[in-house]
């Protein structure tokens, strides 16, 4: 069967990346239930094997004195019909001698390619949240990821995964101590996209219910734009949405983060 066009392509790919910029100006947001790992599947299209060291230093003094840091380490292989990544990050951010920012996050995913449409998935997932009240909550789940449209370097996809969920919350005065466990169901769908040789972007959207109370459900929305400065150096430009319909007692509903950072590229 014959593709599109290359000007319906052409502008199948301006109108994916003008909507993703919008997204990322008027949606930004933080790292919530799950990572967006579509960087790391895209990339692997290109190098079987590769990893990636991203981070950022902003540090303020005199009448402002602040200091932020980020700083993930990506790493991937494939051999079809696997795939393997991970992801390592954290966050910290100090305000005149307050912390205000605290977290860390690891997530591993692996990939069964069952054809090129359908694959089996399978993930797990640790993070600390000091400022969510999250001493420690680890996923761990199982399902299958749909390729809807793959022509040349736009992919349109989506996904349905089993989620296991172990949640150890902080305790705050009036509020104690919670180990909870819940079963939820985390759907997701979202678009990658090579722009040019030189810029390459990807948004999307998780749901995650629970399966015995559907609304006690997060989500999470995670665009980016990377920029290659070299072929070791790119910058790149993220923004993420969480939403949590019940959040613990004293943490809000959403959070909101842009962030820009440098990513080195061995």
């Amino acid at each position: 069967m014959k593709g599109p066009s290359w000007p319906s392509r052409a502008l199948a790919r301006v109108a994916a990346f003008a909507s993703l910029s919008l997204t990322i100006v008027l949606c930004p947001s933080t790292a919530g239930a799950q990572v967006n790992a579509e960087t790391l599947r895209t990339t692997l299209k290109k190098n079987p094997r590769f990893l990636w060291l991203e981070g950022s230093l902003v540090g303020r003094a005199g009448n402002t004195e602040t200091m932020t840091f980020s700083g993930s380490v990506f790493g991937g292989l494939t051999a079809d019909p696997h795939l393997f990544f991970s992801r390592v990050s954290a966050d910290y951010g100090e305000a005149r001698g307050q912390t205000n920012v605290a977290r860390w996050m690891a997530h591993a995913r692996y990939n069964y390619k069952l054809s090129p449409f359908v694959a089996l998935e399978a993930l797990t997932q640790v993070q600390h949240d000091r400022f969510r009240r999250l001493a420690v909550r680890d996923l761990y789940g199982t399902g299958l990821r749909f390729m809807l449209l793959n022509i040349d370097d736009f992919e349109i996809f989506t996904g349905t995964t089993y989620l296991l969920e172990h949640e150890v919350l902080d305790a705050i005065p009036g509020s104690p101590v919670y180990n909870n466990v819940w079963h939820r169901s985390s759907n997701y769908a979202g678009v990658n996209i090579q722009v040019s040789s030189l810029v390459d972007a990807s948004t999307v959207m998780y749901l995650q219910p629970r399966f015995d109370r559907p609304l006690d459900f997060r989500m999470l929305s995670d665009s980016f734009v990377l920029f290659t400065i070299t072929p070791l150096l790119s910058a790149r430009i993220s923004a993420t949405f969480w939403y949590d319909n019940r959040p613990p007692a004293g943490v809000r509903t959403y959070d909101v983060e842009v962030k820009n950072s440098l990513v080195l590229k061995l």
